[in-house]
């Protein structure tokens, strides 16, 4: 235990990203050089739909979106699914490795959503994973985001079976046409939420909005008013 102890306590020391040593005022786990690094892959979200966050000069609603709308109210990524930061993403998310999630929530509270003073938030509900999925990987990533998230912002967070999630395959092995198809009627809402009822999504990463759209009807179809959406980061589509 005591070499356990001490090589958990060297490794803190150490950046995530370039393994240099960090100075203890860097306390999310990041030397001051990657975490510059990371900002600059911030999301632009003055140039981007706000209902499905693809580029858009001056951050009008697209043609898609404004022919289909999605069922949740606005959307948010903080950071592109790029180098470097989907190097910690795969660490944390595929290798079970905790040790990002601070640094994580730090990089997202550095690019938040701009509506996210304006618009009332009765409760947050990470997206859930199928009950196969997260025995396999032993946690749900967005729940990992969303506690240390509403500790700091002072929401209360749904219990995870508020909204059950039957098991299909992960849509990261799937194209961007079989996605929504993978996802309809996936969740099934297991609580009647009261009138007026606000809810925050919290995700890691967004690609096609496929999910969180079925999630948003879900919980509509069970009483929430309104659905927002917060994602660390997003993929950039292939045109």
């Amino acid at each position: 235990m005591a070499v356990l102890s001490f090589l958990q306590k060297l490794r803190r020391q150490h950046c995530l990203l370039c393994h240099d040593l960090c100075r203890r005022s860097d306390s999310d786990g990041l030397c001051s050089g990657c975490r510059a690094d990371l900002a600059s892959g911030l999301c632009d979200g003055d140039n981007s739909c706000p209902l499905c966050f693809r580029p858009i000069a001056g951050g009008a609603v697209c043609g898609s979106c404004q022919q289909k709308p999605p069922h949740f109210d606005r959307l948010w990524a903080s950071l592109y699914y790029e180098p470097p930061i989907r190097s910690i993403i795969h660490l944390f998310k595929h290798l079970s490795d905790l040790s990002p999630v601070r640094p994580l929530v730090s990089l997202m509270t550095q690019n938040p959503p701009p509506w996210l003073a304006q618009e009332r938030i009765d409760g947050v509900l990470p997206v859930p994973l199928s009950k196969n999925r997260r025995l396999y990987r032993g946690f749900n990533q967005s729940e990992e985001l969303a506690e240390r998230l509403a500790a700091l912002y002072g929401w209360r967070i749904f219990p995870h079976d508020t909204v059950l999630r039957a098991d299909k395959p992960p849509q990261s092995t799937l194209k961007s046409s079989e996605r929504r198809r993978n996802v309809r009627n996936i969740f099934q809402g297991r609580t009647q939420f009261p009138p007026d009822c606000n809810i925050l999504l919290i995700d890691d990463v967004l690609t096609t909005g496929a999910t969180l759209d079925e999630l948003a009807k879900t919980l509509k179809k069970s009483g929430a008013a309104e659905v927002f959406c917060w994602t660390l980061a997003r993929s950039r589509l292939k045109k």
